[in-house]
């Protein structure tokens, strides 16, 4: 049996014997223990914010469904003659009941893994409440958050993973082989029938073994307690494998060098603060001049002067007398068609004229941001850590390429709420009990299977391929190693 053939069996002599260190020095107690209550606290949250999201969103259909079959039994009181209606909350008026009186809401439901990555679900809203008004004055009035929420963003199990896991791995691995050099056992080492690479990859073996068996296991365990079984489970245990050996072999490259213990570990918390900090703001900086969004002030300026516009051409409706309060039975419907107040007609044409003129205006802003978040898939690659949060994300269903999806559903809706409700404003019907059954409901399409995977496929390969880079610099580096 040759030097090479030997090997196998002093790999796992050099793992037994590194974990007994490990334990005896206690600082892979101190690691494990510190990465395991990170961990649960982690996806204790995680968990408590996805239920509690989940919880709001059933009882905002509860609501929507309560309210609509509250809205039928009172026309049917009406059609009876046993009911007059009220000005403002009017069953037979399509005004109202396509304003916010019959609104309904559109809902993002969370992902069986949402708790692993709560990802963009504090910035971007997952309801809407649709009417037939601009679209503008209902996407920016949801999900009213905390702002220091806003500012830091929640603690979830991808901010432990993307930027804990690497200090953790650097705190176990910095010293791997100079630590040996330091203290004069790697001559004595070396002088056994054992290679270099033997002794770092079984060192790198015990310490990954613990990392990712906490990492994996732990979550992986409170899922299936908690959610949902998904078959996406294993692409995320794949990516933070892939995530964690990016900073192992960066590690053995490190060390690889035989610079000392204390420069080692400068450059790891260097090359952390580099590729974790620095170079994800520098790229969403050259995206943003690159690609610079429209401005917000000009289109808030913009619906401001197409309103007033419209308030004015429609003023005299606006100043309309409320004889409808005082001669509520004006307001029962006659012969299938309906009176209504010069006011509301004058709100649903105001909103008409502001969302035609407007969309323009929010295309424009739809299309660049499709611009920008092409441009930060396309280069994200500088950063590891990008790569892995948008793989997470992707996989928990909380990140930009699904909520562009519910967007685009949401689009739809709103447009059918508006083709079913301006036909019948325009023509003075009155709505009817059949029509209730016609009115348009949010049916929630999740986004293709095979987009997630494409996405995770893609931000695998984008951690191996330098993982294996630096590998390939490290053995070259091996062969040169000093060991004295």
């Amino acid at each position: 049996m040759n030097n090479t053939q030997q090997q196998g069996p002093r790999l796992g002599l050099v793992m037994r014997q590194e974990l007994k260190i490990l334990l005896a020095e206690r600082s892979l107690w101190l690691v494990g223990a510190l990465f395991l209550a990170l961990i649960a606290y982690a996806m204790f949250n995680g968990v408590q914010q996805t239920t509690a999201r989940d919880k709001a969103q059933a009882a905002i259909v509860a609501s929507d469904a309560q309210t609509r079959a509250d809205q039928l039994a009172q026309l049917g009181r009406i059609m009876a003659g046993k009911e007059v209606p009220k000005p403002f909350q009017n069953p037979a008026d399509p005004v109202r009941m396509g304003s916010g009186y019959g609104a309904q809401h559109a809902l993002m439901p969370s992902g069986a893994m949402a708790p692993v990555a709560l990802g963009q679900t504090d910035l971007f809203p997952g309801q809407f409440k649709v009417t037939y008004q601009s679209k503008i004055h209902f996407i920016h009035n949801n999900d009213i958050e905390n702002p220091w929420h806003l500012l830091s963003g929640h603690f979830d199990l991808a901010f432990v993973i993307v930027y804990l896991l690497p200090l953790l791995i650097f705190a176990l691995s910095y010293n791997l082989l100079s630590a040996e050099r330091e203290s004069g056992t790697l001559r004595l080492l070396m002088s056994q029938p054992l290679m270099l690479r033997t002794l770092i990859g079984g060192k790198v073996v015990v310490r990954a073994a613990v990392l990712l068996g906490l990492a994996v296991a732990v979550p992986v365990a409170v899922l299936l307690v908690a959610r949902p079984v998904s078959g996406l489970t294993l692409w995320w245990a794949l990516l933070v494998g892939a995530y964690a050996l990016f900073w192992f072999a960066l590690v053995v490259a490190v060390n690889a060098f035989g610079k000392s213990s204390a420069t080692n570990a400068m450059l790891l918390v260097v090359s952390w603060v580099v590729l974790v900090l620095i170079a994800p703001v520098l790229l969403n900086l050259a995206v943003t001049a690159a690609s610079p969004a429209p401005s917000r002030n000009e289109l808030a300026t913009r619906t401001r002067v197409v309103t007033m516009e419209a308030m004015n051409r429609y003023s005299k409706l606006l100043s309309a007398d409320y004889r409808y309060m005082a001669e509520p039975e004006v307001l029962l419907p006659k012969n299938g068609k309906i009176e209504m107040s010069g006011r509301a007609l004058a709100n649903y044409s105001i909103q008409k004229q502001t969302d035609e003129q407007i969309q323009p205006e929010l295309d424009r802003f739809d299309a660049q941001q499709a611009r920008q978040q092409a441009l930060v898939a396309r280069f994200s690659a500088v950063s590891p850590a990008a790569v892995a949060y948008e793989g997470f994300t992707a996989l928990a269903g909380t990140g930009g390429r699904r909520h562009a999806h519910f967007m685009a559903q949401m689009n739809n809706y709103h447009q059918a709420w508006k083709q079913f409700f301006f036909p019948r404003i325009d023509a003075g019907m009155a709505m009817t009990e059949a029509d209730f059954a016609r009115i348009p409901a949010f049916v929630w399409t999740e986004e293709p299977t095979s987009l997630v995977l494409s996405q995770a496929l893609m931000s695998l390969l984008q951690l191996v391929l330098p993982s294996l880079l630096l590998l390939g610099i490290a053995g070259w580096r091996l062969r040169r190693y000093t060991v004295a």
